[in-house]
């Protein structure tokens, strides 16, 4: 009996020192790693960084019943090695208990020390949502105290924030404050490396925060949606803040949209292009249902004509649900897109290149990866890949039906992998995030309800479309 003993418990370290070997990361489409998967639990908005070394961090909204009251959506982080396994426990690290009712964006970002930075929206100072900010390192200890540094403490409206980890080691903390955004650097203990904040606001003009990322020499570049008002139309800013706190594109921040409207309650987001500037997408609800994109030069410049260079000129289609990827190498922009028919009965994905004026490389109409069809296409998403764009979007022929499928493109627009799967599981689908890491290994999260209730899945994609390790 002792000689069995010793036996099986020499195969379970081999077989635990070979499971880690072997890696984690799911080679069936049908197999994605589930991160959060408590049963009747509400795990939603799911984002995800990359780190140096071929790891992520994936952070998410859980809202567990059986927290203590009152209940809400609490701020997950989990991290993954390099094989798709867990580094921290099971469900991952709980970064703030809230009694949040429901969510709203937060934001997620890595340090140059390759610590998590997390904002968020706080219930614990009162009925009053507070804006907070966090630092998280590689084992899932909080750096900036239990509860985070709490960077507001008053009866306006916050909300959205958003944190960027600037290259001189530092971080900023951006959100929406009332009719203005506010912007703020932490040093790297969590206290406020500038003596004021920088405020964007306008008399008669509300400004919301859209996106925030780090740029060059310890800048910033932040996106802004400027309106009058309910029913007024919905116009979109930009600025790029220095390391010590000064608009470096001028205090009238630079126009990037000004002619028609965004759609009411959209945000864009943006990427940086490496260089000191940003490439900006977005879609217009007014005068059409349009997709666009800019790209403004470390200067401030418009590298595209003014109001961004149009992904189709087909006035018959309707576009939305933008997605963009930045080539530096050649300069090129690649937009992606759901495409549909004016009733939106039938729906698609198409894609656009342009060069580095903006001028469209692909058909006028538009590169058709999807022909419009009565599946509904939705959640585009892209990330630059080899000489071209790895596409990902929810396909879905009905009701708790859906998959997530891709497409692989050179720069030519020619198909580098067809049309594959990249979850089978059928479910209902949604809230897609998408970031490549240093070797090209791209990865996606999503919220997903295979289990009965939302829940977290992660998938990574090989650079010859393959999936697992």
């Amino acid at each position: 009996m002792k000689m069995r003993l010793v036996l099986c418990t020499g195969m379970l370290a081999f077989l635990a020192i070979g499971e880690t070997a072997w890696g984690q990361w799911a080679t069936d489409p049908a197999k994605n790693i589930n991160l959060a998967g408590r049963l009747n639990n509400d795990q939603v908005q799911p984002k995800l960084v990359p780190l140096k070394n071929d790891e992520w961090y994936v952070s998410y909204f859980d809202a567990n019943p059986n927290d203590p009251s009152p209940q809400g959506y609490d701020v997950y982080l989990q991290r993954l090695d390099v094989h798709g396994y867990k580094i921290f426990r099971n469900w991952g690290v709980r970064v703030a208990l809230l009694s949040n009712s429901s969510t709203e964006d937060y934001g997620l970002d890595l340090d140059t020390n390759g610590d998590a930075l997390l904002a968020f929206l706080d219930t614990r100072e009162g009925a009053n949502q507070q804006v907070t900010a966090a630092r998280m390192d590689k084992s899932g200890a909080p750096l900036w105290g239990a509860t985070g540094v709490q960077l507001t403490n008053d009866n306006n409206f916050n909300a959205a924030p958003k944190i960027a980890g600037t290259t001189d080691g530092k971080s900023v903390v951006a959100w929406t404050s009332n009719s203005s955004v506010v912007v703020q650097k932490l040093d790297e203990y969590g206290k406020p490396a500038w003596s004021a904040p920088v405020t964007f606001l306008e008399s008669g003009f509300n400004y919301s925060l859209a996106d925030l990322h780090a740029s060059d020499g310890g800048s910033v570049i932040i996106s802004l949606v400027r309106d009058q008002g309910f029913g007024s139309n919905r116009q979109l800013r930009t600025n790029k803040i220095s390391a010590s706190g000064e608009l470096l594109w001028g205090t009238g921040n630079v126009v990037i949209f000004d002619q028609g409207s965004l759609q009411f309650g959209n945000f864009p987001y943006f990427i940086t292009d490496g260089a000191g500037g940003a490439v900006f997408v977005w879609y217009t609800a007014y005068p059409a249902l349009q997709v666009f994109t800019q790209h403004i030069k470390a200067d401030g410049s418009e590298a595209f004509p003014h109001n961004g260079a149009a992904g189709s000129t087909d006035s018959s289609n309707i576009r939305y649900e933008p997605t963009v990827s930045y080539r530096p190498a050649t300069d090129e922009t690649f937009l992606f897109w759901t495409e549909a028919d004016s009733n939106q009965f039938f729906n698609g994905v198409s894609g656009q290149k342009f060069d580095g004026k903006g001028t469209a490389q692909w058909a006028p109409t538009g590169l058709v990866l999807v022909p419009l069809g009565v599946n509904t296409r939705t959640f585009v998403k892209s990330v630059q890949a080899g000489s071209g764009a790895l596409v990902f979007w929810v396909d879905s022929p009905g009701y708790g039906q859906d998959t997530i499928q891709a497409i692989k493109l050179n720069r030519l627009g020619k198909k580098f992998c067809d049309q594959f799967p990249v979850s089978t599981a059928p479910a209902n689908k949604y809230g897609l995030a998408a970031a490549t890491a240093s070797s090209a290994r791209t990865a996606l999260v999503w919220a997903d309800d295979r289990i009965g209730n939302n829940s977290i899945f992660i998938q990574d994609v090989n650079p010859d479309c393959a999936l697992g390790n």
